[in-house]
């Protein structure tokens, strides 16, 4: 099975903003959201 590298193209990409509130959150458990976010599994 070869591996490939997958190039998007421009129409291909969702550019969205996410707005993260970690005003007295607990830094791990927020950098996990952020985590899971860039991952896009959301």
């Amino acid at each position: 099975m070869p591996r490939q590298t997958y190039f998007a193209k421009t129409g291909e990409l969702d550019k969205t903003w996410h707005h993260v509130d970690a005003d007295g959150k607990i830094l791990g458990r927020i950098a996990t959201e952020i985590a899971t976010i860039l991952m896009g599994k959301h």
